[in-house]
């Protein structure tokens, strides 16, 4: 029976994670500033693998730490999950506090960038330009630094709950029944 509270070492796998993607994201900004332009590139290609991995194993070594620090070393495939979606919330309200201050301080043309690239798109596409101002129009409302933070919580909780559904298979340890 588990009798520590898993607070404590969820929120300090969160701080962990949420840093390393602001890390992750500040150092591709740096070298690639072009990046954060909404299309798909390379080094967005790259930078989406290192997230993937780097995400997994946080969760990973968390939920290790939650079973062999406070749960006897035994834990199940839904006390994991339940685990590290304890530690994603707090990591995604953290990297969405930063995806606002990015968006508002840092790289403001960051959100022209990404409405352009749209308007391009739907204009290969063969939309009339009153079919594609109408659509950025719709765009332009929900690309605010204020509305990005609320999807990108959103977001970022889904991204990290299909990690921790990846990262669990690996976390759980089932108790031995003796038959």
């Amino acid at each position: 029976m588990e009798t520590t509270s898993p607070w404590p070492i969820a929120l300090k796998y969160a701080l962990v994670l949420a840093f390393s993607y602001i890390v992750i994201n500040i150092v591709f900004y740096i070298v690639s500033p072009d990046s954060m332009d909404g299309t798909m590139s390379v080094s967005g290609f790259i930078q989406l693998a290192i997230t993937v991995i780097v995400g997994i194993y946080i969760l990973f070594i968390a939920a290790k730490a939650r079973r062999d620090q406070d749960l006897g070393g035994e834990m199940t495939y839904g006390k994991s999950l339940g685990f590290m979606m304890q530690t994603a919330l707090p990591a995604a309200i953290i990297i969405s506090f930063y995806s606002y201050i990015f968006f508002t301080f840092i790289s403001p043309e960051s959100l022209v960038k990404i409405i352009d690239g749209q308007g391009e798109q739907l204009a290969k596409q063969g939309k009339s330009d009153e079919e594609i101002e109408q659509m950025l129009g719709y765009t332009r409302m929900f690309t605010t630094p204020l509305w990005m933070t609320v999807f990108g919580t959103f977001g970022t909780m889904l991204q990290l709950f299909i990690f921790a559904l990846i990262a669990s298979i690996f976390a759980k340890k089932e108790p031995k029944t003796f038959e």
